[in-house]
């Protein structure tokens, strides 16, 4: 289960997190709220170890998370980090292929993906080439492609269509019912 205890972040004079707690077990779900400002998007930083805190810790089952613990984890952040000029198959082979699989495990999983997400025939076009929307599939497509066992989200639903946000929806009920620990934050 991932832990978040008491966890305290600064920059500089401004106090971003303050002694922020909760947990999150393997197949719940854990909605994280707040306007704006509140520290979201910092926690779940800390937490992929993006960020340093200042005091508290965060810990996976038990320990503390490394680099190899990480690569359990499938991030999606609120900002769309992807090379805009690769093609979106590649893209997910690439990620795949970091995340220590085969080149033929890696592309069975990026075409697993990308039927499930209704990428295929978007496959072969660039990222910066999509919508919003298909560019926010592709972002949790790259979230799932190592079979994580910790799902954190930062605003996952934000420019999804309701046939998308339908999409994802089910995806997720379906990664919680297999076991997948999910935290998501929204506004």
């Amino acid at each position: 289960m991932l832990v978040v205890d008491d966890v305290t972040k600064r920059f500089g004079s401004l106090l971003a997190l303050d002694g922020v707690g909760f947990s999150v077990q393997p197949g719940e779900v854990v909605g994280f709220l707040g306007p704006n400002g509140a520290g979201k998007t910092t926690t779940m930083r800390a937490i992929m170890g993006l960020v340093s805190v200042d005091a508290g810790h965060v810990t996976w089952q038990g320990s503390h998370i490394d680099a190899t613990t990480r690569q359990r984890f499938g991030y999606m952040p609120a900002e769309r980090g992807m090379y805009q000029r690769m093609k979106v198959r590649d893209h997910l082979v690439y990620y795949a292929r970091l995340s220590g699989l085969s080149a033929a495990a890696a592309a069975n999983m990026a075409d697993t993906w990308l039927e499930r997400l209704s990428l295929t025939a978007r496959a072969g076009d660039t990222v910066q080439s999509l919508s919003s929307g298909n560019q926010q599939r592709v972002q949790l497509a790259l979230a799932l492609i190592n079979e994580p066992e910790l799902l954190v989200l930062d605003e996952p639903f934000s420019g999804l269509d309701p046939i998308a946000v339908d999409t994802l929806s089910e995806v997720l009920r379906e990664q919680v019912a297999n076991g997948v620990a999910l935290l998501l934050s929204s506004h």
